[in-house]
């Protein structure tokens, strides 16, 4: 089997797609699969070149990793397979840009093809909402762990909180999880840029903060490390990995109580409604008074961060393509 992984033109360090599909392609060459990635060598202006590019390079199965869909236009749509991960695009472009990717993104790719992926049930919600006859197209397969980690990790306790933001985009709702860390004593790591008026209440309140931006994954994992509680109330993600990241190395998480994130975390969260800054204050609160509560959150995280190992992930996506295979009758 020889699986051909096509993948977007990286742009502005943003490799999460890459980077998880890297882990994805080494558990697959470890059960005997020949696997190639091919990047996309153009920008966006440059979409037919783009074209002949991966047209050319079509192999037994092709696997688009995400952001590029637009490439199943010119790929065999009956060994083709697309990762969706989100449909942000709907949620924040207006006007022709917003039809444009509408079209190009979603409702051409999907109909062409004849097998979709997507990380969560949201994202398929979100997918059947606009496309009811896509349904029995899709399959969740969701993201896997993509940091390494020792089981045998042991942590150390912090005299005083250490807490975590992971990403400043306007859905991470920075707003409300640095407003609710207000007279709480503790110190905070944001990765990622933030406004001038987050940096503004931050000072204004007292509130001790570090921003880290171009943050690598060795760096990335020692704020895991180090950290007792990530805030992530998030108002929309098309999976949440850093919740699983966190829970790896044992840091309480609070996150938002609704889809993906709380299905992600399973039981190994506390739950808040994003919107309102007083449950976020009183979960952070909550871990820093009950030392029992938060031990037992953090093995919950544990227990569920095996239903996201590489190789139980890797495994999904294998026995899909040995089902395109059977279905096309190749050799």
């Amino acid at each position: 089997m020889n699986v051909q992984f096509f993948e977007r033109k990286p742009f502005n360090g943003q490799i999460s797609i890459e980077k998880l599909f890297s882990v994805i392609r080494s558990q697959l060459n470890d059960f005997g699969v020949q696997t190639n990635s091919f990047k996309n060598p153009y920008a966006l202006k440059g979409m037919l070149k783009s074209f002949w590019y991966f047209y050319k390079n079509q192999g037994d199965i092709n696997h688009i990793t995400g952001d590029i869909h637009w490439v199943a236009l010119v790929l065999n749509p009956k060994r083709t397979v697309l990762t969706i991960h989100d449909l942000v695009g709907l949620q924040y472009l207006k006007g022709i840009r917003k039809k444009i990717y509408y079209y190009l993104w979603i409702y051409w790719p999907i109909r062409r093809l004849k097998y979709i992926t997507v990380i969560s049930e949201k994202t398929k919600k979100e997918i059947v909402e606009l496309l009811p006859w896509a349904a029995q197209k899709i399959v969740v397969i969701p993201n896997c762990l993509t940091i390494p980690f020792s089981k045998d990790f042991k942590k150390n306790n912090n005299s005083i909180s250490k807490f975590l933001i992971i990403g400043t985009r306007a859905n991470k709702n920075v707003d409300r999880a640095i407003q609710a860390l207000k007279g709480i004593k503790g110190v905070l790591n944001i990765v990622g840029e933030i406004t001038p008026e987050q940096k503004v209440f931050l000072e204004t309140n007292n509130i001790d903060y570090d921003i880290h931006v171009n943050v690598n994954e060795t760096k990335l994992i020692e704020f895991y490390k180090e950290s007792d509680i990530l805030l992530f109330p998030s108002f929309y993600e098309g999976f949440g990995l850093p919740i699983i990241e966190a829970q790896a190395y044992q840091c309480a998480v609070i996150t938002s109580n609704i889809s993906p994130m709380k299905e992600v975390a399973g039981e190994g969260a506390i739950l808040v409604n994003p919107y309102q800054i007083n449950e976020i204050t009183e979960a952070i609160v909550k871990l820093q008074n009950d030392t029992v509560f938060k031990e037992e959150l953090i093995k919950k995280g544990l227990m569920n961060v095996k239903n996201y190992e590489p190789k139980a992930i890797a495994i999904l996506y294998l026995n899909l393509y040995q089902k395109i295979l059977q279905e096309n009758d190749f050799n």
